[in-house]
């Protein structure tokens, strides 16, 4: 064990004594900069039953801060408490009181709380625009740290942020914060820093078998985006234990966008059809007629379905490995479909869309993929339940195409590609590109109401899919957010690997 690791260790006991404390506003604080300073999985069992303690011994308070924060932490935890607690903060007309406008910290609990709304929670919507009205009033004339956590919350609020990148951006900050607490703040930088260097050595790996894999060498066409796919695994699994189920999703990121550019880039509709059906037969050896760069393509592929079985194989879950490769069925089908689409020059409606596009984004195959590597074992209802794209699933990719089309829709033009949701929709509805777009983002954030209710109406057996779902639409909110940073990852993209890769915290 290193000098870090050490201080780390003794650092970890001294903060397991501070869930002791009785004040529900110190156990609150305490259980929320565990999770935004990033190191909350090393203390699970203590905030569970924190959690469990500040969801039954309640007492009714008058501090909108203190209500927010428990109505948030307990959500997010899966805990359904009610939005009725913000009715006492309404004046006598139903609107929350003006009182609460010169309250920073409160409005900023406030409308992080109204993010973990669902579809029948208009009180939430009322706190969300009441809160996001005047904190938008408060940039530029309030004082930092507040506005940074301000600007922070409306860019990107919390419940929505990849947990790794909110703790690399919230570290700073919470370090000239008043209430910073000097053990959290070191533990925090340790456990970044010692972390980073373990992802660093993966990628370095990683990007050695990209490599070697020389399929960038035989298919120039298609994105190398080896920085980003690691960056995307990491946005999901960010903690050691979790390296192989990383590496492999990483893998499979790579793989599945060549996948993506040999359809919707390269290939001959003939051509496609071939290659559609290698996979529908799963026999990767039988590639008569297809030209060499596919037949190359399609070797590397079956090597890393090997590596995946022989993991299986390794945790006594090879039964998994037939649902794994119905999964890629089912996305190599919507890539063709579109592909057809485009050589007939099909117009799709917006419904017919829809329900193609949220196969091919391919959220619904690596979520699932995801599952069936991390889960010990899974029940044949479970594994066949994956396969009907399970609700949360379905709102995740909502989200998800949504977001890439209003960002990507002139760029997958200039690659011969269908209409997008904006064009579909501007036709079908004959309104305004803005109007379109209004709606879009509607839809956007009704997908998010339909994950948070999922979340909170989950199984015990179901809430492994429902985290790997909501971590995955996380790292779409940030890498969709105001460009395409995936395709083209010059900007903010690079930014966050460096941030998250490169950079290690100062002291």
């Amino acid at each position: 064990m290193s000098a870090i690791e050490r201080r780390i260790k003794e650092l970890k006991q001294e903060v397991k004594t501070m869930f002791s404390t009785n004040d529900l506003a110190e156990k609150l604080a305490l259980v929320d900069d565990l999770h935004r300073l990033g190191i909350y999985y090393h203390f699970e069992d203590e905030i569970t039953e924190a959690i469990r303690g500040i969801n039954d011994h309640f007492h009714d308070v008058g501090d909108i801060r203190l209500v927010a924060l428990r109505f948030r932490l307990l959500r997010q935890e899966g805990y359904a408490v009610s939005p009725g607690v913000f009715s006492k903060f309404k004046d006598s007309e139903g609107k929350f009181k003006q009182e609460l406008s010169h309250d920073v910290e409160g409005l900023i609990q406030l409308y992080e709380a109204s993010m973990l709304g669902t579809n029948d929670e208009p009180i939430l919507e009322e706190a969300m625009d009441f809160a996001r009205g005047h904190m938008e009033r408060m940039l530029g004339v309030g004082e930092e740290p507040h506005t940074a956590q301000i600007r922070r919350a409306l860019e990107t609020p919390f419940h929505r942020g990849i947990r790794r990148l909110e703790a690399r951006l919230y570290i700073p900050v919470y370090a000239k914060s008043k209430a910073c607490n000097t053990i959290l703040l070191e533990l925090a930088k340790l456990d970044f820093n010692h972390l980073q260097s373990i992802h660093q050595a993966e990628i370095k790996s990683f990007s050695i078998w990209w490599k070697e894999l020389g399929l960038m060498n035989n298919l120039p066409f298609s994105r190398d985006r080896v920085g980003e796919c690691y960056f995307w695994s990491l946005g999901v699994w960010f903690e050691p234990r979790y390296s192989t189920e990383r590496l492999f999703i990483a893998k499979l990121g790579n793989l599945v966008t060549v996948i993506d550019d040999i359809y919707d880039a390269f290939g001959t509709i003939e051509e496609l059809q071939l290659f559609t059906n290698v996979f529908e037969r799963w026999d990767f050896q039988d590639v008569d007629g297809l030209p060499e760069y596919m037949r190359i393509f399609l070797n590397a592929f079956a090597g890393v379905m090997i590596e995946i079985e022989e993991e299986l194989r390794k945790k006594g879950t090879l039964h998994h490995k037939h649902y794994i490769i119905e999964l890629f069925k089912l996305l190599v089908r919507a890539y063709f479909q579109e592909a057809v689409w485009t050589d007939t020059r099909y117009k799709p409606t917006f419904e017919e869309y829809l329900n193609v596009s949220l196969m091919s984004f391919a959220y619904p195959m690596v979520i699932s993929v995801s599952l069936c590597l991390m889960a010990e074992d899974l029940s044949k209802d479970t594994l066949d339940w994956l396969l009907t794209v399970p609700k949360i699933v379905k709102a995740s990719s909502v989200v998800c195409r949504l977001m890439d089309d209003l960002v990507s829709s002139k760029f997958e033009q200039q690659r011969k590609h269908i209409d997008s949701s904006v064009e579909i929709y501007i036709k079908e509805e004959g309104i305004t590109e803005q109007e379109a777009i209004t709606k879009l983002n509607e839809m956007i954030e009704n997908g998010w109401k339909d994950i948070n209710k999922e979340w909170l109406n989950s199984l015990p057996s179901r809430k492994h899919l429902n985290l790997l779902a909501l971590k995955f639409t996380r790292v779409v909110e940030v890498i969709y957010k105001h460009e395409d940073s995936y395709t083209n990852p010059e900007g903010q993209m690079k930014e966050n690997i460096e941030l998250l890769l490169v950079r290690p915290i100062e002291d």
